[in-house]
């Protein structure tokens, strides 16, 4: 008679921790903020944006800092979140002084599994300029962790020099 009781207990008890642990395994199988994957932070942030400003270098000793080129100063790059459906992103080029063409390009991307697959990107180009901007609001597919990662170059003189940077990623959910 006690080893009824005992295997009912059981039985109610392991019945009660499975629906418990249904819910909960649907969720572990999605991207959690605070993850990061190939570089950039899962967040459930409304907008996340970077400048890149410096490189580290090692061949002057006066200085570990040094700017990123002899023309090419700057490159931002963002993302905010419009609705449950788009997303605004941006991407800036600053220059220490004019240039002959200045380029900036943003790349949209969103996490497929542990990948950044390419959604879509815009790109502006513009000539004697000290800065370039390029922006648009695009549509998206909700339930998605996005990033930008954009792409930066200044010529001048025949010489070109180019840097990059990627924002932390937002969910649009």
């Amino acid at each position: 008679m006690k080893m009824k009781k005992v295997l009912k207990a059981m039985v109610a008890a392991t019945a009660c921790a499975c629906m418990l642990t249904v819910p909960l395994s649907i969720h572990a199988a999605e991207p959690t903020d605070g993850l990061v994957v190939d570089g950039s932070l899962l967040t459930h942030n409304d907008s996340a944006d970077v400048t890149e400003l410096f490189e580290w270098r090692f061949d002057n000793p006066e200085s570990e800092v040094a700017p990123l080129g002899t023309y090419y100063a700057t490159g931002h790059a963002g993302i905010s979140k419009q609705s449950s459906k788009s997303v605004y992103v941006t991407a800036t080029t600053d220059c220490y002084e004019k240039c002959d063409k200045v380029e900036a390009e943003v790349n949209l991307q969103r996490l497929e599994g542990s990948t950044w697959a390419y959604v879509t990107s815009r790109s502006k180009t513009k000539k004697n300029v000290g800065s370039v901007t390029v922006s648009d609001t695009v549509s998206v597919k909700s339930g998605y962790y996005y990033r930008v990662v954009s792409v930066h170059s200044a010529t001048k003189n025949g010489k070109r020099e180019v840097g990059s940077a990627s924002s932390l990623s937002l969910y649009v959910g």
